[in-house]
């Protein structure tokens, strides 16, 4: 323990934050979710100050300890005139105080949580099978497997999640200059990697117990931006690709220069896909060599993406906990790390990950007690397992509804006729009655879906209310509903001739989660517009093979994502040629109308570079509002809602809208209470 802790708990108000959400009778179909207070802007990027905790964060309430009553989310209106926030006051962290004081005096803690305790092995139902772990890839179906091996520059405060605050990890302060070109990082003295005595002999002096300083953090920055070829990174190069250089001023000064000042910089530092990434210098030097390992007949820069009982143990970080056992297909082990430099943390002595692939069986685990939670994502409880636990267990078991990092939707192939056509592509959406998926969605009252969406996250200041949602074509009810479908009729009678109708095939991955969304699709097109849909479904490998060569009318899935509801999560991807990714893009944009193609990119950069939050939230609904009525490139389902499950027994640990990105800093501080 140090003589003296004071900690600058560097902390910012960003602009991803949520607004506030109430219960409201128009939607009694959407599950509550976390509630957040409207943000503020944050400070201009012109004006450098370092990072520190803001006098007045936004709050979530406390979320409630089994599935709520089925209620409604209602955005309130963002203000006309953001203004920015002064420069917060940083928090000090006396000597006589714990970590866990420290968190528990802050308004993420839920005292119905209790006291916290030490001890216990938390049992985790995995969904997949571990395939890589590697912590640039950040988490999907995997993560609590490596992700707490580490930390990252910075985080959200893991019990607010994107509606709270960003506070330092491993950099104490951080400052934002040249009118946020660079970030000036003041790195934590004092921390060490853990002890790893499974690392290959030719580094492990060099790596196990060493001193973390400037050089790991730039040398695991270059490795996630510039990685060797063949090695995607495509989290951290997305959310951080206008990067330009970094330089050490000294061993725990780190500075990052951009070739642009973005409004997103700071928010993907804490929250990007794979942002838990600092690893030590001499191990990626050691994993960037070229050739196969000689044991294992791995190339050296597949020795963290190919998962065997060897490479896993080779993770080596600064975090709360380090890896012991890997069994292929069968379990993982991770165990606390004695010499965290959170003094008493992590609170669990480790956690156990069995690999459960059959959703029945992982939720019979779950029931029966073999494991404390079960996830992740998509892979999270299906809405008639939730029916079940409110039924017979909901004194057992939380379940805490959240909005999922990725919205589903279908992505049109605008190189093919018809689709090429605007008038088809909006019939296409106007004939989908959403209120069926919402129907299709539900079990026992409670709903999977939100159902005004477009391709903002909803509840975020950049999405547009729900109040104009609902009045906006394709997305009525009622008379509205019946209005709509004329049109569309109107529409495709216009363009193709009276009563003249088009075939379409919906490409989906061969798991019942994707061909829902095909066979949806189909019935409203039969039943709405006349169009025969024919269902293509496919394994991942053919899927992406088709993607990628645009080989497909539409495409159903995960077509539209966030990681810190921040809008170039989705925009970049979708909107600027060289940033799209097949699986988002806006396919043949380009061919079917140039003109609009071009000036949906410029708007795209434009609210990218707009560091005020009140223009930036104008040029976003603005792009929403193009894209819903005039562009179409792909037609948004009402957003998901995953529902994560645990036993009552798992304390400190919570879920709010979209967490993919964000929970792994629980680990570290959540505890087990088997009374």
């Amino acid at each position: 323990m140090r003589s003296k802790l004071i900690i600058m708990l560097g902390t910012i108000t960003v602009v991803s934050l949520f607004m506030a959400c109430a219960a409201a009778a128009e939607q009694a179909a959407a599950p509550a979710a976390p509630q957040a207070a409207a943000p503020a802007a944050p400070a201009q990027a012109a004006a450098p100050a370092a990072a520190a905790a803001p006098s007045a964060p936004a709050q979530p309430m406390a979320a409630a300890a089994a599935a709520p009553a089925p209620v409604a989310l209602v955005q309130k209106e963002v203000a006309k005139e953001a203004k920015a926030t002064a420069v917060p006051t940083p928090v000090q962290k006396a000597a006589e105080q714990t970590w866990m004081d420290l968190y528990m005096s802050g308004p993420g803690y839920n005292s119905a949580w209790g006291e916290p305790k030490k001890g216990g092995i938390f049992r985790y139902g995995a969904s997949h099978k571990l395939a890589g772990h590697d912590p640039n890839y950040g988490h999907s179906f995997e993560g609590p497997q490596f992700l707490p091996t580490y930390n990252a520059l910075l985080r959200y405060d893991p019990w607010l999640g994107l509606g709270g605050q960003i506070e330092g990890d491993l950099a104490e302060t951080w400052e934002v200059q040249d009118g946020g070109l660079t970030v000036l990082f003041k790195l934590r003295e004092g921390i060490n990697f853990q002890v790893n005595p499974n690392l290959p002999a030719e580094i492990a002096s060099a790596v196990s117990g060493d001193s973390f300083t400037c050089e790991d953090a730039k040398a695991s920055l270059e490795f996630a931006l510039n990685p060797p070829e063949g090695i995607l990174h495509s989290g951290p190069r997305a959310a951080l690709g206008h990067y330009e250089t970094s330089s050490c001023i000294d061993d725990y000064t780190f500075k990052v220069e951009f070739k642009e000042a973005l409004a997103r910089t700071l928010p993907q530092f804490a929250g990007m896909l794979g942002s838990p990434n600092n690893m030590d210098k001499d191990f990626v030097a050691y994993i960037r060599q070229e050739g196969d390992h000689p044991d294992l007949e791995i190339p050296y820069i597949d020795l963290l993406d190919e998962t065997t009982p060897v490479t896993f143990l080779w993770g080596t970080g600064t975090g709360a906990f380090v890896p012991t056992e890997f069994e292929v297909d069968v379990q993982s082990k991770i165990r606390a790390n004695p010499d965290y430099w959170r003094e008493g943390l992590p609170l669990t002595e480790g956690q156990d990950q069995f690999i459960i692939t059959d959703a029945t069986a992982r939720f019979s685990a779950l029931i029966t007690g073999q494991t404390d939670y079960y996830g992740e994502g998509s892979a999270s409880l299906l809405p008639a397992h939730v029916e079940q636990i409110n039924a017979r267990f909901k004194d057992k078991f939380t379940i805490m509804p959240a909005l999922h990092s990725w919205g589903k939707g279908i992505q049109i192939n605008m190189e093919r006729e018809p689709f090429n056509d605007p008038d088809i592509r909006m019939a296409m959406h106007l004939a989908l009655d959403r209120d069926d998926w919402v129907d299709f969605n539900m079990a026992g009252g409670v709903s999977g879906v939100h159902r005004h969406t477009l391709w903002m996250p909803p509840g975020s200041i950049w999405a547009l209310p729900d109040s104009e949602l609902g009045e906006m074509p394709g997305w009525r009810r009622g008379d509205g509903k019946v209005a709509d479908i004329a049109e569309a009729n109107r529409l495709v009678d216009a363009a193709l001739g009276a009563g003249v109708r088009f075939s379409v095939e919906c490409m989906a991955q061969s798991a019942r989660i994707y061909l829902d969304g095909c066979e949806y699709f189909q019935d409203q097109m039969s039943k709405n517009l006349d169009v025969e849909v024919t269902i293509a479904s496919v394994e991942s490998a053919v899927q992406g093979t088709r993607g990628r060569e645009a080989d497909y009318d539409t495409h159903y899935g995960s077509k539209v994502r966030t990681n810190v509801a921040d809008p170039d999560d989705f925009y970049m991807i979708h909107l600027v040629k060289d940033k799209e990714s097949w699986y988002y893009r806006g396919t043949g944009r380009e061919i079917a109308d140039p003109e609009m193609a071009a000036r949906l990119e410029k708007l795209a950069l434009e609210q990218s570079s707009e560091l005020d939050v009140a223009k930036r939230v104008e040029l976003v609904h603005d792009i929403e509002r193009i894209l819903a009525t005039e562009a179409m490139y792909s037609i948004p389902y009402p957003w998901t809602y995953i529902f994560p499950a645990w036993s009552n027994e798992v304390k400190g640990w919570q879920l709010y809208p979209h967490p993919s990105q964000n929970k792994w800093a629980q680990w570290e501080r959540m505890w087990l209470d088997r009374n």
